[in-house]
């Protein structure tokens, strides 16, 4: 038989051209069913709109479920007096999580949270606002005419089909859908580090102390920098939870533990404790990173497990009872939108004639190396504009979520789960008023 095909020599493959059946045609597609994505499709399905949400894993929650972040971040401020700064469909979430004791709803800098609780409201808001939901669904590519934005293609176990839509929400993280729409955006050449998220049980913590015990910094009214000895005082969410980091530090400086961050401590029961130490370093962009990551960060939490049984008091007897079904990412692509929130906005607590809502978060950029805590700027509560969402050169298109414009560290302030889920709202919300009106976004 002749070989037609070589595939030694070949650089590539051209693929045959085919029809793709359109499978669905509504006014708002979402892409990504993390916080941002659900408040995008929730926003959008309760203001009118027939909403389709795709999400590539088989549960929604992104970084809260599958990657097994149980600290909820950018609800509540960190200065005196410990404002609420983020409510709307993701407080609604946190309030129904801490009506079923998944999440506890209190002025804490950080919330914890349960994962199975959080994923069954995430379930619950979509239903109930009548959003047609699609999981183990890729985006693959995004339909469009010109510099405006169709809809996408997706693929799944059934093959390959197309959505239309009126307007498209880019709530994946990484920016896939404006990236690949041909859209501009940016990314810092040296990303923040990514993390492996674990749980370990059967830990001796300080019998005096409740895990829920509000935990409030003593910093503020006014807005600074937060440093030591505070900062490591307060790093953890369990005050209950012994951690010696000066050690820790001695540790890794030695070879004997992992480049790690923290370690920071959090969850709902006593003596199960969610840690956040594991630090690995590449692209979030990039598979082969994003592979050796995922191998890394599990190699890496044995390795700190084998590190507390031997010198943290409480750890003797813990074990490992689960890991990330995903790595976490920090940080890649940014959208290049009508306007970039920057570093001044954040430390000026800023404000505009179009805000959708109010971030709290600490400018907070993990470093690219070493170990440890890093200082962080806490600022008062901020306003963040529509804009920010909306791409300077593209149409039919809104982002939520992470890969909103911004500058990088305005980007540490609002990238975080709660922040992320009020532009989503706002990014849905908006795209359901486009739709209706038969508008552009911008």
């Amino acid at each position: 038989m002749k070989d037609t095909f070589n595939q030694k020599n070949s650089s590539y493959y051209e693929e045959p051209s085919r029809r793709i059946p359109i499978m669905a045609n509504v006014d708002v597609l979402v892409v990504g069913g993390g916080p941002a994505g659900v408040c995008a499709a929730v926003g959008a399905a309760r203001a009118g709109a027939e909403t389709l949400l795709v999400e590539k894993n088989g549960c929604l929650g992104g970084m809260w479920i599958s990657g097994l972040v149980l600290t909820l971040a950018g609800f509540n401020s960190w200065l005196k007096p410990y404002p609420r700064c983020a409510g709307g469909i993701v407080g609604e979430w946190l309030k129904r999580a801490a009506a079923i004791s998944s999440a506890e709803d209190g002025p804490s800098w950080t919330l914890s949270s349960e994962p199975e609780g959080m994923k069954l409201i995430a379930d619950l808001l979509v239903e109930e606002a009548g959003v047609r939901c699609l999981l183990h669904t890729w985006f693959a590519s995004a339909i469009r005419e010109g510099k405006n934005v169709l809809g996408a293609l997706v693929e799944n176990v059934e093959g390959r089909a197309g959505i239309l839509a009126r307007v498209t929400v880019d709530c994946t993280g990484n920016g896939d859908v404006l990236a690949r729409c041909g859209g501009s955006w940016e990314k810092a050449v040296e990303g923040q580090p990514m993390t492996t998220s674990f749980i370990i049980g059967d830990v001796e913590t300080d019998p005096g102390i409740s895990p829920t015990d509000p935990a409030l910094i003593p910093i503020g009214p006014e807005p600074g920098l937060l440093e030591e000895p505070l900062l490591s005082r307060y790093a953890s969410r369990r005050l209950e939870v012994a951690c010696d980091r000066g050690a820790m530090l001695q540790a890794y400086k030695h070879g004997k533990i992992p480049p790690f961050g923290g370690p920071w401590f959090g969850g709902l029961h006593k003596n199960t404790v969610w840690v956040n130490a594991t630090r690995l370093f590449g692209d979030g962009c990039s598979a082969s990173d994003l592979t050796r990551a995922e191998m890394e960060g599990r190699k890496s939490v044995f390795r700190f497990l084998e590190y507390f049984h031997k010198s943290l008091n409480g750890f003797r007897q813990a074990h490992l009872l689960q890991t990330g079904a995903q790595v976490g990412v920090r940080e890649s692509r940014r959208l290049k939108g009508r306007y970039s929130l920057s570093e001044e906005d954040v430390k000026h607590s800023a404000r505009f004639d179009d805000p959708i809502g109010l971030g709290c978060w600490p400018v907070d950029v993990h470093p690219p190396a070493g170990s440890g805590v890093h200082p962080l700027y806490v600022p008062l509560p901020f306003q963040i504009p529509y804009r920010c969402l909306v791409p300077a050169d593209t149409g039919g298109l809104l982002a939520g979520g992470r890969c909103v414009s911004a500058d990088r560290e305005a980007l540490g302030s609002i990238r975080v789960s709660a922040t992320c889920g009020v532009t989503g709202q706002a990014a849905g919300a908006a795209a359901a008023i486009a739709a209706a009106k038969r508008i552009p976004p911008a």
